[in-house]
């Protein structure tokens, strides 16, 4: 039986913040595929996460298989990959 397929990793995130290329870096080196959303290139997904997390929309946002992790430290990320079965 095959493993059920991961949902994608998402980061959201503005290309000047230090701790999205810090987020984009860690899962580039630990090959784990994710894809990007610049938000000031995509203003109109603000509200959306704005919603999604309460009112709270700080840079980055990472969406780990449907799982918000706000601003994380590589630890707290690192936590959350393994949670969801990608570590």
């Amino acid at each position: 039986m095959a493993a059920p397929a991961l949902r994608p990793v998402v980061v959201y995130g503005r290309r000047w913040c230090a701790l999205t290329q810090m987020v984009r870096r860690y899962l580039d080196r630990s090959a784990i595929p994710y894809r990007y959303v610049d938000l000031d290139q995509h203003p109109e997904v603000h509200s959306q996460l704005a919603w999604m997390t309460g009112g709270r929309v700080v840079n980055p946002v990472v969406d780990i298989g449907g799982e918000l992790v706000v601003q994380p430290s590589i630890g707290e990320l690192q936590w959350a990959l393994r949670r969801s079965g990608r570590r």
